[in-house]
């Protein structure tokens, strides 16, 4: 009689599928960042770091070239959800996206004269995802105040607009959460932010905290290179 062969559970063949995804999952936005990056290199200068600097291990960033970083970080996003099968993207990483807040349309393009631009805008499992990209929260008053009624005016004209259900606007941080994170008393207060720790949820990267500073630290490298 020959040795009696056990089925593998069907729990382990679960958890061996969702670990393949994510692998595939952060091997693409990983590629997402490598292309953007190829596409658009920072040269690094010497300067005060700022957060965003120090997320990615690059103290040395220019303020110039922060704004650089925050703006590939963005496109990072897009190129990503653009090729994630997942989720539909109305932005690509190369183009413009603006909302005629008298109209309630999403414009593709353009100039954008008397309207607002929008960052990251997709829908997932029949959710709308808005997304106003900003690595600084720490923002003056007058600045707080005219990105949450952004957030909100955007939000609300998404939501009067039959093509994108059940709509969430936020104000999303590339940080995994607001530890050691300044922000603006009316910013926190608000309750908009969406860290990077929920975005990494949706978009099924299965990061931790930790692997998500390794990896952004491993983007930083590819910045000096």
């Amino acid at each position: 009689m020959g040795p009696c062969l056990t089925a593998p559970l069907k729990n382990d063949t679960i958890t061996t599928t969702i670990e393949r995804k994510y692998i595939m999952n952060q091997k693409l936005f990983t590629e997402s960042f490598q292309e953007i990056m190829q596409e658009k290199p920072i040269e690094e200068d010497k300067s005060k770091d700022l957060s965003l600097a120090k997320l990615f291990d690059l103290p040395n960033l220019s303020q110039g070239s922060r704004i650089k970083l925050g703006n590939r970080f963005e496109l990072t996003i897009n190129r990503y959800l653009k090729n994630f099968k997942k989720v539909t993207s109305f932005k690509d990483d190369s183009s413009s996206l603006w909302m005629n807040t008298k109209t309630n349309e999403v414009i593709s393009d353009g100039a954008g004269k008397g309207m607002k631009d929008i960052d990251i805008l997709f829908t997932k499992d029949m959710t709308t995802y808005y997304l106003e990209s900003k690595t600084n929260l720490n923002l003056d008053t007058e600045k707080s105040h005219a990105t949450i009624e952004k957030v909100k005016t955007i939000t609300n004209c998404l939501k009067n607009n039959v093509d994108y259900p059940n709509v969430t606007g936020k104000v999303f941080s590339p940080f995994w959460d607001e530890t050691n994170v300044p922000i603006s008393a009316r910013i926190k207060k608000s309750g908009m932010i969406m860290w990077f720790s929920e975005l990494n949820d949706i978009l099924e990267l299965g990061l931790t905290k930790s692997s998500w500073v390794d990896m952004c630290k491993e983007f930083g490298k590819q910045i000096k290179e």
